[in-house]
């Protein structure tokens, strides 16, 4: 009686966790974060469970999508495990169609090492890791229960290190062998997720259906697999109940423990639609948690406390989703006596590239953000650090397209700021520099049909500071071919491209300086004369251009300085380009006059 009403207070929304640390970062996947919620227990028993919910693999190509670690499946099956002593991590992971497998299962298998690596952090035992996981997650979490999960003991990142593998696996309606699609299960998703349609005639050998089967968790079946609770319901019509009991008698035969709890009647979804007088499914998870991670009994541990959260950064703020993957920023607040209501978009120069490592850095992270950031903060502006989709995981015009959404999410939310949604800059160096113009330059209206409300706000700045950005690429290729521009753009401009070809059109519209046109906002240019990176002469060429349309404009000369936020190779006495940086925003953005005017003729009223 005690669990049903334990269910009913979960589905009536009754707080039962300690506590939920929101939006952790396990991965880093070309700008893009991989997230976990953390649920602590009120009193921690020490064993750790990652929880992946079902979504046929699949996320929506929205920004405004709704992140898998949101699911109702979690609000359902998490509490009672937390209740129960239980430190839960419900994870987002990467979705096709934009991503394939094995995208979803290298980043579960990150965050069981990621958890494994932090276990004294979370206060859990390293050795004693369950997960959870229904259909699609089920088919993931089986898989964490069967790979080998391997630590790579050569690699850099301490993380790589640990071993994925569980030791105890819950698994609702999990399609175990995608090889086999009876009943109304679609072959179409399992498609869009491996790449390939396995169709009657392919053979056992054929490419096909070696990719569907080195999927499945069936074909990984071995004695030193953890102990699995299948969980199935009989009138499943998408996942047949058929595959968990073949699952089950796979285990079985290698000496695997393995029991399969039918739900009589039950359909695909996490409570068994169609269930008649089910039985207690959720008591029968906490108490094979309980029973399979006690070989050793670890000692109750406390439950972490609670990091002190710095009062004037708000870290980890989502402006959107991809596919599974998060883009993130950090909100710099000012002094509440020193603030101006004027906000600013700091966008970090990276050459629109970033290392595949999942420990790779985060953008909104680097130190560009500390030396042109802190500056502005301290003078009163609130500061958003951006991050966004990176090459060589992501092609352009991707990270236009996330700068875009990180200016149309700032302005919506405007007032949870306490900013003029109508006065918004925009700072950014080298690449994020050349991503600041085209923000400034381009019109970017908002999207006045679009249902999600963040897409119909503008996305256009008011005010620039772009510090040596390369804004010709036709210019900046050089000798033709730069592999910079080959892995950013999916394709090389050479020498015999006419200006009629796709490659010569996608240069040109990338590049801002074939989008200044009058009514553009005051840009003030930074650039080192002895930069070799991205010469000074692209400043300079802009600068005409923008003098041309009566933009007001100038151009800041840092001598002897190379390419870097701090100008290496300075000389003593250069400008201090910083404080210009800040004077500029305070008699363009902070002008009442000069910011609605401009406002007024590039954004869409708030």
């Amino acid at each position: 009686m005690f669990r049903w009403i334990l269910l009913w207070a979960v589905l009536v929304g009754m707080p039962l966790q300690a506590r939920v640390d929101r939006d952790q970062v396990y991965a880093m996947r070309g700008g893009l974060a991989m997230l976990m919620d953390v649920h602590y227990p009120q009193r921690s028993n020490g064993f750790g469970i990652v929880f992946i919910s079902g979504s046929g693999w699949h996320a929506p190509l929205r920004y405004d999508a709704s992140p898998l670690k949101d699911s109702g499946f979690a609000r359902l099956y998490a509490p009672p495990l937390t209740q129960a002593g239980f430190t839960v991590f419900v994870i987002n992971h990467r979705a096709a169609p934009r991503y394939r497998y094995p995208a979803p299962l290298e980043d579960a298998q990150r965050a069981v090492r990621f958890v494994r690596h932090h276990a004294e952090r979370f206060g859990i035992d390293p050795d004693r890791i369950g997960g959870v996981g229904g259909s699609s997650g089920g088919h993931l979490a089986s898989m964490l229960g069967v790979l080998d999960g391997g630590r790579h003991s050569d690699d850099a990142d301490p993380v790589e290190r640990q071993s994925s593998k569980l030791q105890a696996v819950f698994a609702r309606a999990a399609p175990t062998d995608l090889t086999r699609f009876e009943g109304r299960f679609s072959s179409a998703s399992v498609a869009s997720l491996l790449g390939l349609r396995l169709g009657a005639r392919d053979p056992r050998g054929s490419a096909e259906f070696r990719r569907h089967w080195e999927a499945s968790p069936a074909a990984h079946v071995s004695p030193d697999d953890p102990p699995f609770l299948l969980v199935h319901g009989t009138a499943d019509e998408r996942v047949p109940f058929s595959r968990a009991e073949e699952f089950a008698a796979m285990l079985r035969a290698v000496d695997v423990p393995a029991q399969l709890l039918p739900i009589e009647g039950g359909g695909h979804g996490a409570s068994f639609p169609g269930a008649t007088d089910p039985p207690d499914y959720l008591g029968a998870m906490v108490d094979f948690f309980r029973e399979r991670l006690s070989g050793i009994s670890p000692p109750e541990r406390a439950v972490p406390q609670v990091a002190r959260a710095e009062s004037d950064v708000e870290r980890n703020v989502v402006f959107g989703m991809v596919s599974g993957g998060a883009l993130l920023m950090d909100v710099h607040r000012p002094d509440p006596a020193n603030a101006n209501g004027l906000g600013i978009v700091h966008i970090t120069g990276s050459g629109w590239h970033s290392p595949i490592a999942a420990s790779a850095p985060q953008q909104k992270a680097s130190r560009q953000v500390g030396i042109f950031g802190k500056p502005l903060v301290e003078a009163g502006y609130t500061l958003f650090a951006v991050n966004h989709r990176t090459a060589p995981l992501n092609k352009y015009p991707a990270q236009l397209e996330d700068v875009e959404r990180a200016v149309r999410f700032v302005r919506h939310h405007a007032s949870r700021w306490g900013i003029d949604p109508r006065r918004i800059g925009g700072i950014g160096g080298s690449s994020g520099g050349h991503l600041i113009l085209m923000l400034g330059l381009r019109q970017a209206a908002g999207l006045t049909n679009d249902p999600d409300p963040v897409n119909q706000e503008s996305a256009s700045l008011q005010t620039i500071v772009p510090w040596a950005p390369p804004t010709d690429l036709i210019r900046h290729n050089g000798e033709f071919g730069t592999g910079t521009f080959g892995s950013l753009f999916g394709l090389r401009l050479m020498a015999r491209d006419p200006p009629s070809s796709p490659r010569h059109r996608a240069y040109l519209e990338a590049s801002p300086i074939e989008h200044v046109s009058t009514g553009d906002p005051p840009t003030l240019l930074i650039h080192g004369d002895a930069d070799a990176i991205v010469p000074i002469g692209h400043s300079r060429q802009l600068l005409e251009e923008l003098r041309k349309s009566e933009v007001p404009s100038e151009l800041l000369v840092v001598p002897g300085g190379g390419h870097g936020a701090a100008f290496p190779g300075k000389a003593s006495g250069s400008p201090d380009y910083v404080s210009e940086a800040v004077r500029w925003f305070d008699r363009h953005l902070g002008s009442r006059s000069v910011g609605q005017a401009h406002a007024a003729s590039r954004a869409d009223p708030p």
